[in-house]
């Protein structure tokens, strides 16, 4: 017969050494995991938004070396470091780096980063698919929309949805033609 008693368990007891200060191996910037052992500027550019010129522009404005391994970054650097993210016309990065220039609601320069990036795009895609235009039917149906070559490269981003009709050059043609008479 069962014993209906709740069983009493101890304590759990994590086997995991304390991390020193120093060796912070994971960092969260920006909704984003990154690894404390790489480089400040290389670091920056797993960010969703920041690029190579804008990481150094942000490294520079904070006055941090770009080489020093973003786990040896103090606390009151990091805090500079994420602020000049959230705000880089504060910390002197010129506005013609940002990346979603004369909003169409605010009409100011803005540099979006991580999620806020990713559904700003999509929106304006959104609208852009609802105002009907040549880009906005192109974005519908997937077609490409910047002047590529669709006849023989692929109709859309699957690739290529049927055959095309090729010219066969009229000295390989002869002799098909000859040997198809005989």
């Amino acid at each position: 017969m069962q014993n209906n008693k709740p069983v009493q368990k101890g304590p759990a007891v994590q086997q995991s050494r304390p991390q020193p200060e120093g060796e912070r191996r994971i960092i969260r910037i920006a909704d984003t995991d990154i690894d404390g052992s790489k480089e400040l500027k290389d670091a920056l550019r797993l960010i969703t938004g920041i690029g190579f010129s804008f990481a150094n522009a942000i490294v520079k404005s904070i006055g941090v070396n770009g080489e020093k391994k973003l786990q040896d970054l103090s606390g009151e650097e990091l805090d500079k470091l994420k602020n000049a993210m959230k705000n880089p016309h504060s910390a002197g990065v010129p506005g013609w780096m940002y990346n979603w220039r004369r909003d169409e609601t605010t009409g100011l320069d803005v540099h979006l980063i991580g999620n806020e990036l990713k559904s700003k795009h999509t929106l304006h895609i959104q609208e852009i698919k609802t105002s009907r235009s040549y880009r906005g039917y192109r974005h519908s149906f997937n077609y490409k929309l910047r002047g590529q070559r669709v006849k023989s490269r692929g109709a859309n981003f699957k690739g290529r949805v049927g055959s095309t009709l090729g010219v066969t050059k009229k000295s390989a043609a002869a002799p098909a033609a000859k040997s198809a008479a005989k």
